[in-house]
């Protein structure tokens, strides 16, 4: 299997937790621009790169028993309307927040518009420290962080292994489509809390 112009990808980054718990959050983004075929081992390179720019604005913020374990990249088939594994690599994130976390439950959430005003994104921050939250509200010091991990998320860029150009979008499994970011995100004040789900369901 190769990625070619127009592909969409499914890139999923999957942290533990010291008591192997899984956190994980799931990114999207369409092959763009010109070039390729490319290399589905380059591809999944580029993939963690990308990864580690975004939750890298999180090491001082997050609990030191979460560690990120490995980025996963699918590519979506419309033939048969699923997900084919282009590849997983090993990831590492090691925060190292030393206070207590908060429930691990409770989490940043932080909102991206995309170009059609019905269709929005949004991710989970987990793992946060209690040093974070003061009367029920985010610090200032997290929001900006956060602010820079959404920053990360929603810029296209250009993969420093493969060369593809890289948009990142939200994926509509009702319309089976990848909507383009607008670049406007929100990042709520109050903490949020993510319930649990199936895995790999979410965006």
């Amino acid at each position: 299997m190769s990625i070619t112009v127009g592909d969409i990808l499914r890139v999923v980054a999957v942290a533990s937790w010291i008591d192997g718990n899984l956190n994980m959050n799931v990114f999207n983004a369409v092959i763009s621009g010109t070039g390729g075929p490319f290399i589905d081992a380059e591809i999944v390179s580029d993939a963690l790169t990308w990864v580690v720019a975004m939750y890298g604005n999180l090491t001082t913020a997050c609990n030191e028993n979460l560690d990120g374990s490995q980025v996963q990249v699918y590519v979506y088939d419309a033939v048969d309307d699923d997900w084919d594994e282009v590849g997983t690599v090993a990831w590492t994130w090691t925060p190292i927040a030393s206070d207590d976390q908060l429930p691990r439950g409770v989490a940043g959430l932080i909102n991206a518009k995309t170009l059609d005003p019905d269709v929005s994104g949004r991710k989970f921050i987990g793992g946060i420290g209690e040093a974070n939250a003061t009367d029920g509200l985010w610090t200032a010091g997290i929001i900006s962080l956060m602010d820079d991990f959404a920053d990360d998320w929603v810029t296209a860029f250009v993969g420093g292994t493969s060369g593809a150009s890289w948009v990142p979008a939200v994926w509509s499994p009702t319309g089976t489509n990848a909507h383009a970011l607008s670049g406007t995100t929100l990042i709520g004040t109050v903490p949020a809390y993510q319930r649990r789900r199936k895995r790999g369901v979410g965006v």
